[in-house]
């Protein structure tokens, strides 16, 4: 991989989607981390073995396992990498930036179901049972990412306990968010709810700045576009964010924290206590028995 990370702050008007281009390199022992500043990205080095937190977390000996099947690639604008109902052809590893997890209904709307940077990875349930992907996959701010053909990925699945568990719990980590998000959606306003997207992927993309259109923002919550228009005008008289064709910059972090609702915390603190090893086979649930007490 290059020295530098290359595609972080990138800006484009068009609909965010994500792209897989890039030719295979290896990933060097010393890399480059984005580092999140109030005025942007900007970089410092570090040891780490990838710029992925999962990555990072593999021993040695599993990342050398992994390294020469990975491949750098840009998430830039294109053909989504992702499609709902269709299998998946590479699993994603993001470095930075943000990719959005959605669900296509039948009259064609789209709703956000999830986020992903460089936290998480993307594909990987789908790819590991080898099942077309139940959700699409765009992207919500560009970067770098690392990419394996999605055979391979399994083939490593059943090689690596390592790799297995830190998947898995990354899968148990988004199924807890999506709960926290269904649990969102019906007790909180949208105001609350946009204040809470809008933190979240400051966190995720490093930057105070991001491309966002009102259609987007309507997926974000499945609501009307005429509902976001709404809120961010009466966020922006009040010095909350600055918003202007499809741009959005956040002037006033502490009052967007303050019209968010709860889940704010939740969103970069969900982990697993403990990294139980999960059986990956199929275990038969016991029947319950009740006993009654005599009478």
């Amino acid at each position: 991989m290059d020295s530098a990370v290359r595609g972080t702050n990138s800006c484009c008007a068009r609909a965010l989607i994500v792209t897989a281009r890039g030719t295979a390199k290896s990933l060097p022992e010393r890399v480059v981390a984005p580092h999140s500043a109030s005025a942007g990205v900007g970089a410092m080095l570090t040891s780490r073995q990838s710029l992925n937190d999962l990555l990072a977390e593999l021993p040695s000996r599993d990342w050398d396992l992994l390294r020469p099947h990975l491949r750098v690639i840009e998430l830039n604008f294109g053909p989504a990498l992702i499609e709902a109902g269709l299998p998946v052809k590479q699993v994603i590893f993001p470095h930075g930036g943000i990719v959005a997890t959605m669900e296509i209904l039948s009259r064609g709307e789209s709703i956000e179901t999830g986020m992903i940077g460089r936290g998480g990875v993307v594909g990987s349930g789908a790819a590991f049972y080898d099942v077309p992907s139940p959700s699409a996959a765009v992207v919500r701010f560009p970067g770098p990412a690392s990419a394996i053909e999605a055979g391979q990925f399994r083939s490593l699945m059943g090689i690596s306990a390592a790799l297995r568990d830190v998947v898995m719990r990354d899968l148990w980590t988004r199924s807890v968010k999506a709960e926290q998000t269904a649990a969102c959606n019906a007790a909180h306003s949208a105001e609350q709810r946009l204040c809470r997207r809008l933190l979240h992927s400051r966190t995720l993309s490093g930057s105070d700045t991001m491309l966002l259109s009102q259609d987007l923002m309507a997926q974000m919550l499945g609501v009307k576009r005429n509902t976001i228009s709404l809120i961010a005008h009466a966020l922006q008289q009040k010095g909350v964010i600055r918003y202007s064709r499809g741009r959005m910059a956040i002037i006033d972090v502490d009052a967007l924290a303050s019209r968010s609702c709860e889940c704010q915390l939740a969103d970069g603190s969900i982990r697993p206590l403990a990294s139980p090893r999960l059986s990956l086979a199929p275990r038969a649930v016991p029947e319950c028995s009740i006993q009654r007490s005599p009478s």
